[in-house]
């Protein structure tokens, strides 16, 4: 078996000769692990464990030395009963004291992590990144409070905002390092090519007000909705509310109605409640449909003050209902999209018309995030005609700039955009990581590096896709060209493009390819979600984080109580890092009684 690594290996001298010389001895045994896994070894591990010798299955970090220790322990039982194995015993031996070790291997990972991560965080070895919000809620004590929770890395999406706003927000976490005396790394994640929904023409935009009842139906409190003059700067809000043109909205008064007929043609009617200079309240205690057809008469005491229509604010944009089993046309051209029209089937656009060119019939398609999945039916010109076979509720609403993936489809997109180009610059300059997205192939990562030139960041590549997974061992070995390198495993992505189903299966995978490699692993998607939210962890989630303790950095998103979510987190880390390292498990003393004499489990700090 180990000759057959050795074959594997000469075959790729080319690809090992041009990775950095710090990282060969991490290639080569991705090289080796890669070549072994692609053999079936399940009968032979069993038979290993039988005779008492190590099953190989945690070699990953260091693998021709545990083949070549398996051999030795074999040829040495076998020349206690007499064989003539000296030779061959000595040459294992030999090779064995030459080949990369255990301890060799853990202090590869380790100090690939801390070129990647920074530091050691104090008493554990997996480090913590937060998601940054908005520049606007970023200042100094909310780095401060997180660095101090425990926090040693943050991640800026360059989706969002642009470089003012980023650079106020590396300043102001460069001032909270100063305050506080504590290290923290940036990321910058580049926002790669986005397969989108295009536009939806031609729907009505509802806008309704829900009131508060009790279990008989009782009103509670009368639905307040907000009115607002159509200059307004405030941002808007996320729930419908009215615009007036600015001359209606100075004519309002506190008591005065907006009497109208809603989409039913029942009569409904606004009492004005309170009047600001930017922004009105009304009440009504009746629910209401209102669009923006809809005529509204401005009474004063009975009397008429003025007719008009309002506009609607916050109300989302059109969309498309779609249910399981119907059709829907995903289409190149340049049209806008539409709910299905007689026997015509609903049609929809997609932001980049390339990607549909690899697109054959039975391939899925899924949409926002796989709460739609279907599959191609047919192909005609620049249409392709998908028969939707699932979705997450009944009737679900499709709108514009909603992802779409194409798991089962070759995709001609390279994993940087002209737009990311552009910001190249600014995040080479300020980060000291830079996150590659959608990362599909070794040409991806190769793209990155010439683009770089000769300027220094790290490289963190994101695992999202099919194809990403299924090349990781080849973009894994182009990476180690120009390290610091580390991957993320976005879980999120990959369980729509993968299923759900498959997720625990491909992140044990790729945790065990970085293991190979020597590589930092990045734990990332919805990791303790609810408790940044909300300030209450479910119990699924505290067990995911656990699990994460498989990683070398966890990531959390921006939440209201992620500090909470911090502290949780770093102290689930410590507990479980005395459990496990990696796969192996750690046989601390357990807090249990001891069943000879009954004592207190708790006795014992562990």
């Amino acid at each position: 078996m180990d000759a057959h690594l050795r074959r594997v290996e000469a075959r790729l001298a080319r690809a090992l000769a041009v990775v950095d010389p710090e990282w060969t001895e991490s290639a080569r045994n991705l090289v080796h692990y890669t070549a072994l896994r692609q053999l079936d070894l399940r009968e032979l591990q069993l038979l290993l464990q039988q005779h008492g010798l190590s099953s190989l299955g945690r070699s990953e970090s260091f693998v021709m030395a545990s083949l070549l220790e398996v051999r030795q322990r074999v040829a040495e039982a076998l020349a206690v009963r007499g064989e003539t194995l000296v030779a061959a015993l000595s040459e294992l031996v030999e090779r064995r004291q030459v080949a990369l070790s255990w301890p060799m291997a853990e202090f590869l990972l380790h100090g690939h992590t801390r070129a990647a991560f920074g530091s050691k965080p104090e008493g554990r070895h997996v480090y913590v990144m937060v998601t940054a919000p908005g520049a606007d809620e970023v200042d100094r004590t909310w780095v401060a409070v997180l660095l101090r929770a425990g926090m040693n890395l943050v991640r800026i999406n360059c989706c969002h905002e642009g470089p003012a706003e980023w650079r106020r927000i590396i300043a102001t976490i460069e001032a909270a390092r100063r305050d506080t005396g504590l290290e923290c790394r940036i990321l910058m994640d580049l926002g790669g090519p986005k397969i989108r929904t295009g536009p939806i023409g031609g729907g009505v935009r509802v806008a309704t007000w829900k009131l508060r009842r009790d279990h008989l139906g009782n009103i509670l409190e009368p639905a307040r909705v907000t009115i607002r003059p159509a200059s307004c700067t405030v941002p808007a809000l996320d729930v419908p509310f009215l615009v007036l043109d600015d001359d209606w909205f100075a004519a309002l008064r506190a008591g005065d109605q907006l009497r109208f007929r809603d989409t039913r043609g029942k009569r409904r009617k606004l009492v004005v409640r309170t009047v600001g200079r930017n922004e009105a309240v009304a009440e009504t205690k009746q629910r209401a449909y209102v669009v923006e057809e809809t005529r509204l008469v401005h009474e004063r005491r009975r009397r008429v003050v003025r007719r008009g229509r309002p506009m609607l604010g916050g109300v989302p944009p059109a969309a498309i209902a779609i249910t399981r089993g119907q059709k829907l046309v995903l289409t190149a051209r340049d049209i806008e999209g539409h709910d299905a029209r007689g026997r015509k089937p609903a049609v929809i656009g997609i932001s980049l018309p390339a990607a549909l060119s690899g697109v054959e019939v039975g391939h899925r398609v899924l949409f926002d995030d796989g709460k739609i999945e279907g599959v191609v039916e047919r192909v005609v010109g620049m249409d392709v005609h998908v028969r939707v076979r699932r979705t997450s509720r009944p009737i679900v609403t499709l709108r514009a700039e909603k992802g779409i993936n194409l798991p089962d489809s070759p995709l001609p997109i390279g994993a940087l955009t002209a737009e990311d180009r552009e910001h190249l610059a600014f995040v080479a300059e300020q980060a000291d990581l830079v996150g590659l997205s959608f990362v599909r192939a070794p040409e991806d990562v190769a793209a990155l590096r010439e683009a770089l030139g000769s300027r220094a960041i790290g490289v963190v590549l994101k695992i999202e896709t099919r194809a990403g997974f299924e090349n990781l061992p080849r973009i894994l070995l182009e990476a180690m060209r120009r390290p610091p390198i580390a991957v993320m495993i976005a879980r999120g992505d990959l369980a729509v493009e993968l299923g759900f189903e498959r997720l625990a299966e491909v992140q044990e995978e790729i945790l065990w390819l970085c293991e190979a490699s020597h590589v930092p692993a990045i734990w990332a998607t919805q990791v303790l979600d609810t408790l940044a939210k909300t300030g209450v962890p479910s119990r699924a989630e505290v067990t995911d984080a656990a699990a994460s303790v498989a990683a070398e950095c966890v990531m959390l998103n921006k939440g209201p109580h992620v500090r909470d979510a911090v502290l949780a987190l770093v102290d689930i880390l410590r507990r479980m890092e005395r459990h496990h390292y990696k796969k192996r498990s750690m046989f601390r003393k357990l807090r249990v009684s001891a069943l000879e004499d009954g004592r207190d489990p708790h006795a014992s700090d562990g």
